[in-house]
């Protein structure tokens, strides 16, 4: 989740779910939705799952779930998982007509039991900087892994680029805002 380039003020230009998501945010105070700039590459991984399952480690207000809702086909899915059970609850009510998603409550690595997944976008700290094993092993040979957040001068992912159990290159989608996305061997 990210601290900056999410400000989604104006809703005008967003889908009708985003939209949602982000005014559930703005509900909660919740400052820390993923910023806009990631929305591209949200959706052209999740459209690339045919019949597949994605996770999400960290769901927030719903904001990033809802970008690759709108545009995941209809034979995928994802589940999703919250810490803050209010912030489950709540994004749990705003898909509650999409069966195809399914949010949880409970700590990221719990995500595990609901695996194995084609594509993880991993954007809560259990998983992410620490404990990274239980998100490889809870994706299928060749699954994709999102981790975004990136900054030029953030070293704390850097684990991922030099773990031999994955292939990882480092996307930049603005100068000051990066992704590192790794394919499980």
């Amino acid at each position: 989740m990210s601290e900056r380039g999410n400000d989604y003020a104006d809703k005008s230009a967003l889908p009708p779910l985003v939209a949602r998501a982000a005014l559930l945010a703005e509900r909660f105070a919740f400052k820390n939705s993923c910023a806009i700039a990631y929305a591209p590459l949200l959706r052209m991984l999740a459209a690339q799952v045919r019949g597949g399952v994605i996770g999400e480690m960290g769901t927030g207000a719903g904001v990033g779930t809802a970008w690759m809702a709108g545009a995941m086909d209809q034979d995928s899915r994802i589940v999703t998982i919250e810490a803050d059970a209010p912030r489950a609850s709540a994004v749990a009510e705003l898909f509650a007509d999409d069966g195809r998603i399914t949010v949880l409550h409970g700590d990221a690595l719990e995500l595990a039991a609901h695996g194995p997944f084609d594509l993880l976008y991993c954007d809560a700290g259990p998983g992410k900087i620490f404990r990274q094993e239980v998100s490889i092993a809870m994706m299928r040979p060749g699954g994709l892994i999102l981790l975004d957040d990136l900054g030029p001068t953030r070293t704390d992912l850097d684990w991922w680029i030099h773990c031999p159990d994955v292939v990882a290159a480092t996307i930049w989608i603005t100068p000051d805002l990066g992704a590192i996305l790794a394919v499980r061997r």
